[in-house]
């Protein structure tokens, strides 16, 4: 069986950054609306860029970003941890218009709209 190719992590961040400031702001606009953000770049011990995120106004939080490139050369911001509702309802989207989620063992793989139960 032949796997569909998966994000890599992202390892050259260089006239990126601003695009991985926009892909968060949508994924978080997305998800709880309009938010004040503070980003904080660093590399993993592997090369990999991660982003720690302080949510500032209307509500107060933090997150954490694992960026990564997508097999369609769009860049996916994948929330750690991945909150649950998120996981299953709507997935992470990549700035290529994919969607991607963890499955229940932590794989990464695309997202597939739900089927709605029937009534």
């Amino acid at each position: 069986m032949l796997q569909e190719p998966l994000p890599i992590p992202l390892t050259d961040l260089r006239r990126r950054v601003n695009v991985a400031r926009n892909l968060i702001r949508t994924v978080l606009a997305e998800l709880v609306g309009p938010v004040e953000l503070a980003f904080d770049f660093y590399r993993e011990w592997n090369g990999c860029w991660r982003v720690r995120v302080e949510i500032k106004d209307p509500i107060n939080g933090r997150l954490e970003f694992t960026l990564m490139d997508t097999p369609g050369g769009g860049m996916l911001a994948l929330p750690r941890p991945l909150p649950e509702r998120w996981r299953l309802e709507t997935g992470i989207p990549a700035t290529d218009g994919t969607r991607w989620t963890l499955d229940t063992e932590g794989h990464l793989m695309p997202f597939t709209t739900p089927n709605p139960k029937s009534r």
